[in-house]
């Protein structure tokens, strides 16, 4: 396993349980769906359509359970990382990050992919509801 990923689980256990499990150790079995499928669409599909499809931010009628949540965990990751990511605290900031081409280099992609997998480790430690 990476050494990268490695340093990310922890990270990832702790943003799930800020964000998406506050104090009962449970999350919604469709977040780790999301975290499941999001690196099969970045390599398929590209990072920045990926990151776009994810910043669901004006869809409704789904609940609390909203992709972007997803996103949330990731850029909260990179940034605790050392990462420096305009406007960490906005829902659309890793799109908006990614949109400065300087940016979306390969390096930054196999962050995030690094930090997916992560989020996919860390989910197994919650139980699904």
């Amino acid at each position: 396993m990476k050494d990268r990923i490695k340093k990310y689980i922890p990270l990832a256990l702790q943003g799930i349980q800020l964000q998406l499990s506050p104090g009962n150790n449970e999350v919604n079995e469709k977040y780790d769906g999301y975290a499941a499928s999001l690196g099969p669409a970045i390599i398929t599909s590209g990072l920045l359509p990926a990151i776009a499809f994810y910043t669901d931010l004006h869809r409704s009628g789904e609940g609390d359970v909203r992709r972007f949540k997803i996103i949330k965990l990731i850029t909260s990751i990179l940034t605790n990382d050392g990462e420096t990511i305009l406007n960490p605290n906005s829902d659309n900031s890793l799109l908006e990050h990614l949109l400065l081409p300087a940016n979306n280099t390969r390096l930054f992609r196999d962050k995030i992919l690094d930090a997916v997998i992560a989020l996919k480790l860390a989910f197994r430690n919650f139980k699904h509801v």
